[in-house]
Order: C-alpha cells, then sequence, then structure tokens
C-alpha cells in the first residue's frame, strides 16, 4: 500500500487545521523496518464530530475504542481505504491511563509522521513486542534523532511501569551522550 490514497485524505485535516500524525505500520514502513503496511493509523487530536465533519463523503466507521489495552476516546475506520484514526491517542499502562501526545518526527510525501518514541510506547503497552523491538533498536541506532524531551515528558507520567520506565531512560541517556 503506497500513502497515494491518503494524499486527499491529509488534505482535508490540513484544511481543517487538524493536527494529526501517521503512526503505526506506516512509520514503521517510512523508517524502512518493514516491508509492508497493514493498515493506516492517523492520530488525531479533535472532537470526533469535527473529523466526522471532514470527512463526509467517505464511508466511515466508528470501531469499538477503550477496549484494554486502548484508552482512546474514540475511533474511525475508513475500511476501502484501510485507514483508521485514533482520536485521544491512549493506552492503559501499568499505574493507570498513558495519554500519548501526538507528536511528529518528519514528512513523508506532504504526511506528518508520528514520533517513533511515542509509537515505541504505543507498541510496548499493547503487548506487540516485535514491533516495539524494531522502533527500540531504531532509536539506540540513531540516537542523534532522539527527542530526548519528548521521552522525558512520557517519563514525567505516573502511569509507567519500571521496565518501561528503565528502557526510556536508556534513550534518554544515550540521546544525550551522543549529544
Amino acid at each position: 500500500m503506497q500513502p497515494d490514497k491518503l494524499i486527499p485524505i491529509i488534505q482535508r485535516l490540513e484544511e481543517h487545521d487538524i493536527m494529526y500524525s501517521l503512526g503505526g505500520s506506516g512509520l514503521l514502513y517510512y523508517l524502512n523496518l518493514v516491508e509492508s503496511i497493514n493498515d493506516w493509523d492517523i492520530t488525531v487530536n479533535c472532537p470526533k464530530q469535527e473529523l466526522m465533519k471532514v470527512l463526509h463523503g467517505y464511508e466511515c466507521l466508528e470501531l469499538e475504542s477503550g477496549d484494554y489495552p486502548f484508552a482512546s476516546q474514540y475511533r474511525m475506520s475508513i475500511e476501502t481505504y484501510h485507514v483508521d484514526f485514533i482520536g485521544g491517542f491512549a493506552l492503559y499502562a501499568e499505574k493507570g491511563i498513558l495519554h500519548l501526545p501526538l507528536e511528529r518526527m518528519g514528512e513523508w510525501d506532504g504526511i506528518q509522521m508520528a514520533s517513533p518514541e511515542v509509537w515505541y510506547v504505543a507498541y510496548y503497552l499493547m503487548g506487540r513486542q516485535t514491533k516495539a523491538d524494531l522502533l527500540l533498536h531504531y532509536l539506540q541506532n540513531n540516537a542523534c534523532k532522539i527527542n530526548y524531551s519528548l521521552i522525558e515528558d512520557l517519563l514525567n507520567s505516573t502511569s509507567l511501569g519500571h521496565e518501561l520506565r528503565q528502557s526510556l531512560i536508556s534513550l534518554v541517556i544515550e540521546a544525550k551522550s551522543y549529544k
């Protein structure tokens, strides 16, 4: 799947000043960590009704949201395009709900790409260890690209468990030693 079908959708989001980022397998593909894309996961920070207005004309389905480990406000899908929108991206962590920031790392064909730090944490909390490990290794091997202030913000959350916290601390130490 190539991002060309996403461009009209992305343009609508941008025309309506909806902040978004593309994560999930699209991010893994962008970083050359996988060879194919399962679907397009787009995180947004806007009310569901606002997103529905922007997507008028597309056949959108509301998907179940909030079932463990997911704690996002809502999920919408355009199934024919394999696009899932996640509003208010959040996951259950060891000690509560972790609200994940809509942080961007770059642009791919005009599409804002999500932060690998955020998606490392997300995949870790989802129990998708293979994908989490891919992003962790990417971050470890690209210390100059690590957004350590973002990681420090994540570390300020009281909901993180010990193991995830230690993993993030290691990335901050690596990033700071690289500078």
